[in-house]
């Protein structure tokens, strides 16, 4: 208590509270003085050499360059989603036409079927009747041909069977009257 009462005389005697309370003599030895006038400096410097106007200007400066870019980039996404809106609708117009141009090729497949089916169908019924006509006149022809044969044959035996039964002079008598009858029909 005698060491506090000692710092309170020196107090009061020197009128200095700062100087007796950290132990020293005169404010410039305090380093809390130096640290507050380096501060104060500071600020003085600052506010002379005009650098909060520069920070400003600065700040101002970077801040029209990001509008510009902002406003650049606001354009570029305008122009974009015109884009897309373009390319959408041109995408939209050739799936349409796509769609269209698939109807009409199924539309003329149908058609070109149809048309061949038609056309085979009456390719099968030429044919069909040009082979009913082949067999026709093959069987015609046949059946002339048999009746030729037949002809033949039945002449051949008619002619064998009668030099067989008859005598030479009937054969000569019914030649004669053959001639004759020829000779009539001729005049």
């Amino acid at each position: 208590m005698a060491d506090q009462s000692h710092a309170a005389e020196t107090v009061a005697e020197t009128g200095h509270a700062e100087a007796a309370h950290h132990g020293y003599d005169h404010f410039y030895q305090d380093p809390s003085f130096w640290v507050g006038t380096a501060i104060i400096v500071f600020f003085l410097l600052i506010i002379w050499k005009k650098i909060p106007g520069m920070v400003g200007k600065m700040l101002d400066e970077k801040s029209e360059e990001i509008a510009a870019q902002l406003d650049n980039a606001q354009t570029l996404r305008e122009e974009a989603s015109s884009l897309l809106a373009k390319y959408q609708r041109e995408q939209r117009d050739a799936e349409k036409t796509a769609a269209k141009l698939l109807a009409q090729a199924e539309a003329e497949v149908e058609l070109l079927a149809g048309e061949a089916k038609v056309h085979i169908d009456e390719m099968i019924s030429r044919r069909t009747k040009l082979a009913e006509q082949k067999i026709a006149q093959a069987e015609a022809n046949a059946l002339k041909e048999i009746q030729q044969v037949a002809v033949s044959v039945a002449g051949a035996a008619a002619r064998e069977l009668i030099a067989d039964n008859m005598k030479k002079a009937d054969r000569d008598a019914l030649i004669k009257s053959d001639i004759e009858k020829l000779d009539s029909q001729l005049h």
